[in-house]
């Protein structure tokens, strides 16, 4: 998988907007959006990526939650190019396609997966990309440095599934991505979660 972020060098408060294409730019690939954020210069960088001849460079848009800073400029991405999106079903945003706990779904040319992990809010979604060892996290905590927190068995489930796919590199909302001794941090993080209230 091909990942940028279009979002990097912003000016605006918006988040992350993760653009994938596949690395062969087959025409199977699916070039998808993990969050549009709200940032409208990503329009001209989207006029600039070239993902396999003749295909749109967002097929789909796969919110990871509905939060204005994530999903600001969907009505100028859906005008532009059409693309079918995917969300919670609780999601505030209209006319989406609602994902299931663990659904497959394909991004570039892997299949990945769509994870509930409420505790940022209730339509909080992780995209799981098993054969890359990659997660795309939105606003979910993945750092948890302590055992005085309170999370749901959910979020305990989707934890456990994270760290064991062994996640190398984090995709996160906000931020730079985190490539560094990943695997550990999860680990520590899981323990805190278990030491935690679960509710």
């Amino acid at each position: 998988m091909l990942v940028r972020n279009l979002t990097e060098q912003s000016e605006y408060y918006t988040s992350n907007v993760w653009h994938i294409c596949g690395t062969y730019h087959a025409l199977s690939d699916l070039n998808t959006l993990i969050d549009v954020g709200r940032d409208p210069t990503i329009l001209e960088s989207l006029e600039q990526i070239r993902c396999g001849l003749g295909k749109r460079p967002v097929e789909q848009v796969i919110l990871t939650h509905s939060h204005f800073d994530h999903a600001g400029m969907l009505p100028k991405i859906r005008e532009k190019y059409s693309p079918q999106v995917y969300a919670h079903p609780l999601s505030r945003n209209d006319n989406i396609t609602p994902l299931a706990d663990r659904q497959k779904i394909q991004i570039g040319e892997q299949t990945c997966i769509a994870v509930y992990a409420p505790g940022h809010s209730d339509d909080s979604v992780c995209i799981l990309c098993e054969e890359e060892q990659l997660l795309f996290s939105g606003d979910v905590p993945m750092r948890i440095y302590s055992h005085d927190g309170e999370f749901t068995s959910q979020f305990l489930d989707a934890y456990e599934l994270f760290v064991s796919a062994e996640v190398k590199t984090i995709y996160p909302g906000h931020g730079d991505q985190i490539t560094y001794r990943v695997p550990h941090l999860m680990e520590e993080s899981l323990r805190n979660i278990r030491h935690s209230r679960i509710v």
